[in-house]
């Protein structure tokens, strides 16, 4: 076997989630589906055989599935689309399109390319027809290679910081603050993303509370968070103990007003939230 011809009635397609380098990032749960479709536009002739639109690939769930629990050593998958399954009226070239379908997992890149695919059926020795070799080829391309769908997925960052203010804002105590990030059809519960946390790395598990203290100018940031997920912050302390609580949010270059356990989706820009405890006490006179 060459590359891109195929002595068999079955073709391979390998995806690879191609910037998948570190095992601290955590893989988006989706099916990668994929169409192997007749293309309608096929005629002419090679090898003095007719090329003609392919036979409908039916009853074939032609999909790679990932998971939140894959690796970087997994970052490689494939499916086998059967053409001994398939039907064929008379002996020819039967050619087809196969594409990846776009799916809908934010932060992923889908690929677009367009593979065309000629199945050469001929007679088999019990007087009935089978595929004989498969060749694909790349768009346009006259060269024959394999098909490799490639994608890829980004990541964003949360930082949250403490600020506290005003004329007997304690800058020495220590604020305590959860967060929540909520799991969704990509993203699991129970799986994990990182935190650095005074110097370390820690695991902040999916929808569970994670419990970290701030004292004031500290902040905590998780640089690789997944685009497309909940979250959400809360400080025990807020207004209490005659602190005044604001919080702001700033979502790439756009700041607003952060309510404190309100929930907020990412996006593939990053997230910084300040959260400042003012105290103001009047000096006692006379």
């Amino acid at each position: 076997e060459t590359a891109g011809v195929v002595s068999s009635g079955q073709l391979t397609i390998k995806k690879s989630i191609t910037n998948f380098n570190d095992d601290t990032l955590l893989m988006p749960k989706t099916d990668y589906t994929f169409s192997v479709n007749p293309d309608s536009a096929a005629t002419g002739t090679e090898s003095n055989l007719p090329i003609k639109p392919g036979i409908a690939v039916n009853n074939q769930d032609i999909k790679v599935s990932y998971s939140n629990t894959d690796k970087t050593s997994g970052k490689e998958k494939q499916v086998v689309v059967d053409f001994m399954k398939v039907t064929f009226p008379s002996v020819g070239i039967y050619r087809y399109v196969v594409t990846e379908n776009k799916g809908t997992a934010e932060g992923v890149t889908y690929d677009d390319t367009k593979w065309l695919v000629d199945v050469y059926v001929g007679n088999n020795e019990k007087g009935g027809l089978e595929p004989k070799y498969i060749v694909s080829k790349k768009g346009d391309s006259a060269t024959k290679e394999p098909i490799q769908f490639n994608n890829s997925f980004e990541t964003t960052s949360l930082r949250i910081e403490k600020k506290v203010t005003g004329n007997t804002g304690d800058h020495k105590k220590a604020f305590n603050f959860t967060l929540t990030l909520q799991p969704n059809e990509y993203y699991e519960a129970s799986s994990v993303v990182k935190i650095e946390e005074n110097g370390q790395t820690k695991d902040v598990k999916i929808g569970e509370a994670y419990k970290f203290t701030l004292n004031d100018s500290q902040s905590v940031i998780l640089s690789k968070l997944p685009v497309g997920i909940n979250y959400k912050v809360e400080e025990a302390e807020a207004n209490q103990g005659g602190y005044t609580t604001t919080a702001t949010l700033k979502d790439g270059e756009k700041l607003s007003t952060y309510n404190l356990g309100q929930e907020h989706k990412t996006d593939k820009t990053a997230d910084e939230i300040v959260v400042t405890n003012k105290r103001d006490t009047q000096v006692p006179t006379g």
